[in-house]
């Protein structure tokens, strides 16, 4: 017995993981606890005579099967139970790591239809290039896409926090410590004598553009239809804070050529009460708002519906804040206002609460509610529509509060704020920690020729190449690395300067990557885009050249460094070229005779130069990649050392 407990021991921990084997092991335990005891040796009496205990298993033989049986029956049962609940739990845990195949085409988007008219100058997602003002918005034209707003553009939305901003508290703002509950005026906390305090200004991170034909046509056909049925409508007296705000900044008795450009917000009707509106909210609530439009069905959800059942508006970005909570992890003291705008049409005004305001909406009185608690309460004034359909949400905001003697301060081109996840993944609105997602898309037609073009652009040999599928890697277990290496770099970055690749072969004109300078030259923003990217980090966008299987595989599991299959001169990391031709050398054509390629983000953060053909000396502890110019004759390869900081977001098949 003891050599079968010793094998079982010994054999157990090599097959835990193997539900099989434990069901077989389970199985076995009882049978061997169950043997009967080995025969000692002979025992004396107390004359000298040896005695035999042969009659003590005979007398005890059938209790004893029958004792063994049971225990064998019970383990069964017992090894049967554990095996299906293992069974099952191995199935949801492969579930969970099975990469769900998805399309670009499988979500309809409505085209622009009449509303191609009204569409604003500033948008830029139906321009081939950035610099593009000759196209124009066509009927037929569909988009559904989310842009980062310039850096340039961000003095103006923070100018409009500042000008909309008002030092006033109501019941409404939560208490920041969760040791007060709703309290008239305000609790303790959020005086301006309190701690914190109430918040004396916001400083913005990031504007990010929402550009959808479909919202876009149905808020423009819902606008229309209160013209043709209203005759007019009494003008907002007085004018709202936003519309204040965008008419001292137009104003300006400086020219604009030489302060600013004009600002990015289009014209409204103010016969039609037309204006912008803030409202607040969470972050990924925010972005989910962007993607989605409003739901009516959520309206009055977080904080009640004092004005009826409908999406409430705020002209001063202070009330607008007291319903923007933060969120967890990237998003945790980072808050979010949409900048809306909103078609109040014919507006009852009132200045109490009034819940059958609705009623007169629905009745076909009034368009929307304008409650007036400026005026009762010495408060705010809040705008209340009961359509969703009558508000374009075309501005996500995102912001800190600031405190005490704070200010806002210009915020650094080189190390921009960033989402979470990538601004055109189809996933950008969910908590990649829970419970996470692992989807490839096939990417749309317009994508794949960007790609196509970013492909022959950047490739010194052969072609014209043409690109048979492109599919986009959404893989949060992969990005949540990625984006932690990248928030320890950024870290590294406030106090060490990392010098760009132009700066250490001393050729300005090459740039950060040929990658980057061919995506600046068009409008890359729905995949690929260098206003998601940290210069200042170094990050790249860059080709890995594979198998049809090794591209897979890297697409699930990440890179692994120490596995290159290929030559490893600069020893071992990730090796990645800038030019196209330098990639494709490494392919072996699958089955179909296509080659494979990844298109892969790079954090090379600090790069140690080199133009030998290999390691001409030690490395520095500090580097995080290579950089080679071999001879300065041939393409520049980057050797990034640690697979957390390459992220495969994009596999290329080329025909």
């Amino acid at each position: 017995m003891r050599f079968a407990h010793g094998v079982l021991w010994k054999w157990l921990p090599s097959r835990r993981s193997d539900a099989t084997s434990i069901f077989l092991v389970l199985i076995a335990l009882p049978w061997v606890f169950a043997q009967p005891p080995p025969p000692g040796p002979h025992e004396e009496s107390g004359d000298g005579d040896e005695v035999s205990h042969d009659h003590h298993d005979h007398g005890r033989g059938g209790g004893f099967l029958e004792e063994k049986l049971l225990i064998l029956a019970i383990g069964l049962a017992l090894g049967g139970a554990l095996f299906i609940f293992l069974l099952r739990w191995w199935k949801i845990r492969a579930e969970k790591r099975k990469i769900l195949m998805r399309s670009d085409t499988e979500i309809e988007v409505l085209p622009l239809g009449e509303a191609a008219k009204s569409v604003p100058k500033y948008w830029t997602g139906f321009r081939e290039s950035k610099n593009d003002t000759r196209a124009k918005a066509t009927e037929d034209l569909a988009f559904d896409e989310l842009h980062y707003a310039p850096h340039e553009d961000m003095k103006f939305f923070q100018d409009m926090l500042n000008k909309t901003y008002k030092d006033i508290v109501t019941r409404d703002r939560k208490c920041p410590t969760q040791t007060h509950g709703s309290t008239a005026g305000g609790c303790p906390c959020v005086q301006k004598d309190g701690d914190p305090g109430l918040p004396t200004g916001y400083q913005l991170l990031r504007a990010i553009r929402v550009e959808d034909s479909a919202m876009f046509r149905r808020y423009t056909e819902r606008r229309e239809r209160i013209k043709q049925c209203r005759e007019g409508c009494e003008p907002l007296e007085p004018t709202t804070l936003t519309r204040q705000a965008i008419e001292s900044y137009t104003k300006s008795w400086l020219p604009m050529w030489i302060w600013s450009k004009e600002p990015p917000i289009a014209e409204l009707d103010h016969s039609l009460n037309e204006v912008y509106l803030w409202h607040g909210t969470p972050v990924r609530q925010g972005l989910a708002i962007a993607q989605d439009d409003f739901k009516i069905s959520l309206a009055g959800s977080g904080n009640g519906s004092m004005f009826g059942e409908g999406l409430y508006f705020a002209e001063s970005c202070t009330k607008a804040d007291e319903y923007a909570r933060d969120d967890t992890g990237h998003y945790s003291d980072v808050r979010a206002l949409l900048l809306c705008r909103v078609c109040m049409g014919r507006i009852h005004y009132t200045t109490e609460p009034e819940p059958d305001a609705l009623q007169k909406f629905l009745d076909g009185e009034r368009d929307s509610t304008l409650a007036d608690l400026a005026a009762s309460r010495n408060t705010f004034r809040e705008f209340v529509v009961y359509d969703a359909e009558q508000v374009y949400p075309e501005y996500v905001l995102l912001y800190k509060r600031l405190h005490q003697s704070e200010t806002p301060e210009p915020l650094p081109k080189e190390l921009p704020f960033l989402l979470e996840l990538p601004l055109y993944w189809k996933n950008v609105c969910e908590n990649p920690h829970s419970p996470g997602f692992r989807e490839h898309w096939l990417v749309k037609e317009k994508i794949r020729e960007l790609i196509e073009r970013l492909a022959n652009g950047t490739s010194s040999l052969g072609g014209p190449y043409t690109v048979a599928k492109v599919m986009r890697v959404e893989d949060s277990k992969l990005w949540l690395r990625y984006m932690e290496t990248k928030h320890q770099l950024t870290l590294e970055a406030q106090k060490t300067r990392f010098p760009p690749p132009n700066e250490l072969d001393g050729m300005p004109r090459s740039g950060h990557s040929l990658t980057g300078s061919i995506v600046q030259e068009f409008q890359g923003d729905e995949a690929i885009s260098v206003e998601t990217m940290s210069p200042g980090l170094n990050e790249l966008l860059l080709w890995h050249g594979t198998s049809e299987w090794g591209a897979k595989g890297i697409a699930s599991k990440g890179f692994r460094v120490g596995q290159a299959k290929h030559g490893r001169r600069f020893g071992d990391g990730v090796y990645l070229a800038e030019d196209l031709a330098k990639s494709l050398a490494y392919c072996n054509r699958g089955a179909n005779g296509h080659r494979y390629v990844l298109l892969c983000r790079a954090l090379c953060g600090n790069m140690y130069y080199t133009e030998s053909y290999g390691l001409d000396s030690i490395v520095p502890e500090d580097a995080h990649s290579i950089l080679a110019y071999p001879e300065r004759n041939s393409p520049r390869e980057f050797i990034v050392f640690n697979e957390s900081h390459v992220y495969p977001e994009y596999i290329i098949e080329f025909q």
